[in-house]
């Protein structure tokens, strides 16, 4: 071990990095921090936290002496995890050899010693669901079987079939008029599907929250729906232990429970330091997690977050538990020490132009300083030198118009020499720069709006943005843009492989099905047709037509060969990819493949048939291709199989990203683009909920619902409904202002920019009280455009 005052002197010896930038006087306090006291840091955007985190985390192992594997680290998403473990690996070995090699003069053998036990991959990191997944596996008791993560689609469609059919909620009047208050527009649900995603956030937040039941079934008004609710959460949770099955959400409950009941004892007892990241998107359950775990190890403990950045309150994130930490985790502890806090400030990420933007905008409406923590945190500083941009705006009267000029500007910036703006020049390309250096950010990456009636969706802008880009030599990568179903090339390869297993849908024909997935699986078996009778590439040794003969007759191409008993699905997948090289070259093709992969692998967990299809077995040859219909083809016709982007590890650098706030988080890019207002031409009331609320979003409804039943209803309410609704919508908002490096545009319709303008958004500094920071009085007649003080550079 080596002395505490000399460890940041190594950092800066033995890691590159650090040679001429050490961290500062913020991150050397929190690194330094002594392990005895709890320890909240407030990190604002590009303050370094993940260097902090990392560091702290090898502290404790080069000072305190603890093993890698003493050490807990949780984080938010995969990726970040990710990368944090990428670091602490990096810098790990960097420390640790360097001390092998210059080791300080008065290392003894013990000392040597002590550094080759040290294995800097065995940090303890991750997601708090890998975690609680990997632990419940490794450190069960003999008799405990192995948990079987239920995901996505599988969970809904357990949901559906064993808990809400059997209690006739999908066509119960009292239950769709109690849902109501959890719909976007306040109407009852539209169709069973919706009907079933609603259902599925409750029974979460049941658990995520910890609601009590029994509290919750005995309120007077709606007690029909909600005592039908409580039926078909205990149907589930009753199936779901059965075959020891776990979501997400019963994952972490039966963490806490088996951690309850010292039945992780093993793990707990060499558990000497906990690190959590992202705090401000906690949950109560997980709160209760780790008050329990420090409880349990007496180990010291970090978290880090910004109530600023907190986004996810739609699952369940619950920010006050971050602004109250150190006030409840004292109330929880009543031994040790109350939590010390520190504050990273100290933006190295963005110019100081899009610094003091994101500090306006946050602090624009008086009433939401008091959602913010306590003792209000010091405004960001940046650490950038200024490049002379300043925050952009590009504004037009209609979407067609924006996405010219907005490809015109693309183009400029990657393709051709740059775009010039009050004498400076943005560029990318002669400083090795492409499309991947830039992002679009938006509340929504739809390509298409809502259909309504006959008439065709309407285009939105990253529909409109990608096929002009297309014509310019540039993908766009935005896999969540359209929904699995609707996608050209997935509709030809779904429905080859439908007419391999079940030619002509003459065994679809039997299955009772709702009308939508019927009438996608027709429009799939005409696009597999299609692609069929075009004689795809490779048609050498045998021609696509041929392998789906083959399929359709079940006899195989080779001679002296059988058809065998058992066909893997995923199989057959695999093989149909070889005339559909998208799946194979294209990114988004590949994200898309992963998709219906993980739904065929999924379904092979409660499908009768395991996802394969039989042969030479009588009536079951048959109901395999039922259940296979069922089980599989339907849910991506009802699209209740998501896409998860995350499989890839990097953006293609030539590629145009395009996604939603959300998938932002924690990413940073030089240009960055917000679609604030390209929906909005009109005070539309449907598109208010996004821009400036008139009442409670149905998130909002759901925690005001279930206050009365949980302990954390009363501090979620210390706010309304509505004022929590605006809360969201500035703290949306500043996490995309946070992302750029060097330059911020603003994009949209011109209208929100109308002097007299009704079209209200919190985006563009309208504040809850309807005061607009940006428009000043003036005397006479009135501008077209707020530009007295617009804080943006129109172009």
């Amino acid at each position: 071990m080596i002395p505490l005052n000399d460890f940041l002197s190594l950092v800066c010896t033995a890691i590159p990095r650090f040679a001429k930038n050490s961290p500062n006087v913020q991150q050397r306090k929190c690194i330094l921090h002594h392990e005895s006291t709890p320890l909240m840091i407030v990190a604002g955007p590009g303050s370094g936290k993940t260097t902090v985190l990392v560091l702290r985390a090898l502290r404790f192992v080069f000072v305190n002496g603890w093993m890698p594997e003493q050490i807990v680290i949780t984080t938010f998403t995969r990726k970040a995890a990710d990368e944090l473990r990428a670091r602490l690996i990096e810098w790990g070995l960097l420390v640790r050899d360097h001390l092998k090699s210059s080791p300080p003069p008065n290392a003894t053998q013990q000392f040597h010693e002590w550094l080759d036990n040290i294995d800097i991959n065995r940090f303890v990191t991750g997601t708090l669901d890998a975690l609680c997944e990997e632990l419940l596996t490794t450190y069960r008791d003999p008799s405990d079987p192995v948990p079987v993560l239920v995901e996505g689609f599988v969970g809904n469609g357990i949901l559906a079939q064993r808990a809400l059919f059997p209690n006739q909620a999908h066509s119960d009047q009292d239950l769709s008029t109690y849902l109501s208050a959890f719909t976007r527009d306040g109407s009852p649900p539209s169709n069973f599907g919706d009907t079933l995603g609603i259902c599925r956030t409750i029974l979460d937040r049941f658990v995520h929250d910890m609601v009590d039941l029994k509290s919750f079934q005995g309120v007077t008004a709606d007690r029909k729906a909600r005592t039908l609710l409580v039926a078909a959460v205990k149907n589930y949770r009753d199936f779901m232990a059965d075959g020891s099955r776990m979501d997400f959400a019963l994952l972490e409950e039966t963490f806490l429970e088996r951690l309850r009941q010292g039945r992780l004892q093993r793990f707990t007892q060499g558990v000497k330091a906990m690190l959590i990241d992202e705090y401000q998107d906690t949950n109560p359950l997980q709160e209760s997690i780790y008050v329990d775990l420090v409880g349990a190890t007496s180990c010291s403990l970090t978290i880090v977050g910004d109530d600023d950045q907190s986004l996810y309150r739609f699952r369940g994130a619950t920010v006050e538990l971050f602004n109250n930490f150190q006030s409840r985790f004292s109330a929880a502890c009543t031994t040790g020490s109350p939590p010390h806090r520190e504050d990273l400030t100290d933006n190295y990420r963005s110019t100081p132009e899009i610094v003091e933007f994101f500090n306006n905008f946050i602090t624009c409406d008086p009433n939401f300083q008091t959602a913010r923590v306590t003792p209000p945190k010091p405004v960001i500083v940046s650490n950038k030198s200024s490049n002379g941009v300043p925050v952009l705006g590009l504004f037009r009267p209609e979407p067609d118009v924006l996405a010219d000029d907005l490809t015109s500007f693309l183009m400029d910036v990657f393709r051709n020499g740059g775009r010039t703006v009050d004498g400076v020049d943005i560029v990318a390309e002669h400083n090795g720069g492409d499309c991947g250096d830039a992002v679009l950010l938006s509340h929504t990456v739809n390509e298409y709006g809502p259909q309504f009636g006959q008439k065709p969706p309407k285009e939105r802008l990253p529909k409109l943005l990608r096929d002009r880009l297309a014509s310019q030599g540039i993908d766009v990568f935005n896999p969540r843009g359209r929904f699995l179903r609707d996608i050209p090339q997935v509709q030809q390869f779904l429905g080859v492989i439908l007419e391999c297993i079940d030619g002509q849908a003459q065994i679809q024909s039997q299955v009772k099905l709702r009308a939508g997935a019927t009438r996608y699986l027709d429009e799939w078996r005409q696009a597999g047709t299609a692609f069929i009778n075009s004689n795809p590439h490779p048609s050498l040794p045998h021609t696509l037509a041929d392998f789906v003969q083959s399929w359709q007759r079940r006899q195989p191409q080779a001679q002296m060969q059988s058809w065998p008993g058992e066909w893997p699905l995923l199989e057959l997948c695999f093989k149909v990819i070889s005339w559909l090289p998208f799946f194979q070259d294209d990114p988004e093709g590949q994200v898309y493949l992963e998709a219906i992969s993980r739904c065929v692998a999924q379904a092979a967990t409660f499908s009768s048939y395991r996802s394969q299809i039989l042969n030479g077995q009588g009536i079951h040859d048959e109901n395999s291709v039922k259940k296979a219909i069922q089980d599989i083809f339907a849910p991506i016709a009802e699209s209740a199989v998501e896409v998860d982007e995350e499989i890839m590890p990097h953006i293609p650098r030539n590629r145009f990203p395009i996604m939603t706030i959300h998938q932002s988080k924690g990413l940073e890019f030089p240009l960055v683009i917000v679609d604030v207002a390209s929906d909005y031409k009109t005070n539309h009331s449907k598109n208010r909920f996004r821009r400036f609320p008139e009442t409670p979003s149905s998130v909002q409804n759901m925690e005001d619902d279930f206050a009365a039943h949980c302990e954390i209803g009363p501090l979620r309410q210390t706010r309304t409904g509505l004022e929590r609704s605006f809360d969201d919508l500035v703290r949306l908002y500043y996490v995309a202002y946070s992302r750029p490096e060097s330059v911020l545009l603003l994009v949209g319709l011109d209208k929100c920019l109308h002097y007299k303008t009704n079209v209200k958004h919190v985006a563009l500094g309208w504040t809850s009280d309807e005061s607009w920071a940006w428009r000043k009085p003036v005397t006479g007649k009135p501008p077209a455009i707020a530009v007295n003080d617009i804080p943006l550079r129109l172009i």
